[in-house]
């Protein structure tokens, strides 16, 4: 489905317009502070191996504390949510369980692009979050004649444009080399035979 987007090898899933790449999206843009800092933010959504929900792996570089340039991933279950076009996300983050809700608020009809909006809380530790992000298929930004409907959608969510943060996806950056290849199949390789 659409939030498969590009992401190859994954049969009747895949849609017509998928670019067939290691990814399903990157993060052009977001509207959270507390995530869309992080520059090359990959997303994978792949069917889990029953067909029953996804697996969604966001894979993106941190900088440590000393100054190298990392990649971090978590890997979240997904599941339909009450209406199409809306799923819930579940994650074992550092200790912490985090419930999301997204919907896809709009797309374009060859997959260029996609905005989505996500609501999460991570109850043990009394935390709630919102967002939204433009992702596409190499996280640049769509070209200006779509960006009318972009805007659009977001507004939608209660987001408007000037809130967006753009992420950086140089991948020849000096930090992007530092930290090497992104580890994309690291639970996309497990995940496929277990469920």
């Amino acid at each position: 489905g659409i939030m498969i987007g590009h992401l190859e090898g994954v049969g009747e899933a895949s849609l017509e317009g998928s670019k067939e790449l290691d990814v399903s999206w990157k993060v052009t843009c977001g509207a959270n502070v507390a995530y869309d800092q992080f520059p090359s933010q990959n997303q994978l959504f792949y069917p889990s191996a029953t067909g029953k929900s996804l697996w969604y792996d966001p894979v993106f570089r941190v900088e440590t504390i000393d100054g190298r340039s990392v990649w971090c991933k978590r890997h979240y279950r997904v599941r339909n949510g009450p209406v199409p076009g809306t799923f819930r996300f579940s994650v074992l983050d550092n200790g912490v369980t985090s419930d999301e809700f997204w919907t896809i608020m709009g797309a374009a009809e060859d997959l260029s692009w996609v905005v989505f909006h996500y609501a999460g809380a991570a109850g043990a530790v009394g935390q709630r979050y919102l967002g939204g992000l433009l992702c596409t298929a190499d996280g640049q930004m769509p070209p200006e004649k779509d960006l009318d409907e972009i805007w659009k959608c977001l507004r939608s969510a209660e987001i408007e444009p000037w809130e967006l943060f753009v992420v950086n996806n140089d991948e020849a950056s000096p930090d992007a080399l530092a930290a090497g290849p992104p580890p994309l199949d690291y639970y996309r390789k497990a995940a496929s035979v277990i469920g």
